[in-house]
């Protein structure tokens, strides 16, 4: 070795601080990105949402898309709900604990809880206890991977499961046997969610399903009012 010359042990971890320094901050675990995007998303003042659902069904879920805006848990959404070979759209709004409904036949009239619970009852999804954003809490084995792109955002998918329960409370008509695997698209450090989806034999127990939510517009004020009736 020359007089002067740095050992070779020095100059290699030179070598490596300089490379973890240029990487930047290394992101949160996959359940600290959870805890900190469910609280995030559930003090929202509004957003977009928009929901498919891929994969088998059966007559007992009619629910194929929904999107609209939310500020739970007040919600004004587009439906489209199949009947047989045929898909309708309905029209729903969630306001001050009163449900209303414009089919394609008409007007707006106002429903109980029970029937649209027979359908889909949609303030559900975003509840602040049983909803989407308070599973993510819920979710188990959380594990991170690398940065993916996201409707244009950089984000951080966290994959991990679900157990049937809490999913039927977030959406009745899922079962409550079973474990269903569970990805949430986050962003940092915003903490914004941008993508959830949730996979697994949904509603039959021999038949997989898909349901995708994808999330827009955060914390822009929404503001949902009762419609006319008739």
């Amino acid at each position: 070795m020359r007089p002067g010359s740095p050992p070779r042990v020095l100059a290699a971890g030179l070598a490596l601080a300089m490379t973890i320094s240029a990487c930047g901050p290394q992101p949160p675990d996959g359940a600290t990105l959870l805890k900190q995007s469910s609280q995030r998303m559930l003090q929202l003042k509004g957003f977009h949402f928009q929901m498919q659902i891929n994969g088998f069904t059966g007559p007992g879920e009619p629910v194929q898309s929904a999107q609209g805006d939310a500020h739970p848990p007040d919600l004004h959404a587009k439906v489209i709900l199949k009947e047989g070979a045929v898909l309708l759209e309905v029209e729903v709004i969630f306001n001050a604990d009163k449900i209303y409904l414009k089919s394609f036949t008409g007007g707006w009239q106002q429903l109980t809880a029970a029937q649209v619970a027979q359908f889909f009852d949609a303030r559900l999804l975003f509840d602040q206890q049983a909803g989407l954003f308070a599973a993510m809490r819920d979710t188990t084995s959380p594990s991170r991977g690398n940065s993916e792109k996201v409707n244009g955002h950089d984000a951080f998918p966290v994959e991990g499961t679900l157990q049937g329960p809490r999913m039927h409370q977030l959406l009745p008509l899922i079962r409550e046997q079973g474990t269903y695997h569970a990805t949430y698209w986050i962003e940092t450090p915003s903490n914004n969610l941008w993508r959830a989806r949730v996979t697994g034999n949904l509603f039959d127990a021999s038949q997989a399903a898909t349901i995708v939510f994808d999330f827009s517009n955060h914390d822009h004020p929404v503001s949902v009012s009762p419609p006319p009736l008739g």
